[in-house]
């Protein structure tokens, strides 16, 4: 029976290996294909903000899109060499001959790149039809700056931007025409929205929206549930505990109750972590905490105290 269980055992061990090495080994994507879906091949269009669209191939962590001006065997300029996370990106262009095409990567392999499509930008004054890129911050960005600089891609033939911040009360807290394709300005803590628009002697794009958090305000530090004060465990345990609006914590074990020395110390985005000393006696340990925006709290009070026995 004992060698039956040993047999046992030693499958289950082999058969966790392989199917953890299955889990880690990297899809070779080299004989995959990316289709191109849109701008169809030789596409005219007014429209300067163009969506590249692919499909998504198994196994790929990225794709790279290139577009030249006006092509790849006569190309004079390079206006794109991206790594993109999706299979979607939008780029703003202007008039004139593009050609384009994606290839798909991973950490060890990559397809050949696709087709070559050929785009083509007319000019035109009307911004109506229209739309300009924000480029920052990204879209429901929290942070605890007041001082922002708000950046967008230019729009061919436009001489103008209209800039504006609406407070969550649907307020307009600025309304600026700029001439340059950012703005800096310093708000306070709440929640905005932060639109831009293209504009000329004869039209007005449409505005393109982002949200923006400020948030400068201190997170209450996590507290400390497990092991409970002047608890007595065993190494290795794992000490948990319970957060507020903290969405990182770091942890501080010590050997005494001046801190003297860090026993361990770690930093992470669960409510736990595993504590491991072959050293017998008394911990203390406490936590600070860090929310969405980065702002750092005080140490969690009271000092928590266990005993490894």
């Amino acid at each position: 029976m004992k060698i039956k269980n040993r047999i046992l055992a030693a499958l289950l061990i082999i058969l966790g290996y392989f199917s953890c090495t299955k889990d880690i080994v990297e899809t070779n994507i080299s004989g995959s294909a990316v289709t191109l879906l849109s701008p169809q091949n030789n596409d005219t269009s007014v429209v300067l903000t163009q969506l590249f669209w692919w499909n998504e191939v198994k196994g790929a962590l990225k794709y790279n899109l290139q577009i030249v001006k006006p092509s790849f065997t006569n190309a004079n300029q390079l206006v794109l060499d991206s790594n993109v996370a999706g299979t979607k990106f939008s780029v703003t262009l202007t008039p004139g001959i593009y050609q384009w095409r994606v290839k798909a990567k991973n950490a060890s392999s990559e397809t050949p790149y696709s087709e070559i499509r050929t785009l083509k930008i007319d000019s035109t004054t009307n911004l109506s039809a229209q739309a300009v890129v924000l480029v920052s911050p990204a879209n429901g960005d929290i942070s605890n700056r007041h001082k922002q600089t708000f950046v967008w891609n230019p729009l061919y033939n436009a001489t103008e931007y209209r800039f504006q911040v609406i407070d969550q009360s649907s307020s307009t807290l600025i309304d600026a025409i700029i001439t340059k394709d950012s703005a800096t300005y310093t708000l306070v803590d709440g929640q905005y929205t932060w639109q831009v628009r293209a504009q000329n002697a004869s039209s007005n794009s449409t505005y393109s929206s982002r949200t923006l958090t400020i948030d400068s305000v201190a997170p209450a530090p996590s507290v400390p549930l497990l092991p409970a004060n002047k608890d007595t465990i065993t190494s290795p345990d794992t000490l948990t505990w319970t957060r507020t609006t903290a969405v990182y914590d770091s942890l501080f074990i010590y050997p005494d109750s001046l801190f003297s020395s860090v026993s361990f110390k770690a930093g992470t985005a669960s409510t736990s972590a595993v504590f491991t000393t072959s050293v017998k006696g008394d911990y203390f340990w406490r936590l600070k905490s860090k929310d969405a925006a980065g702002n750092w709290s005080g140490y969690s009070t009271p000092l928590y105290k266990f005993w490894i026995k």
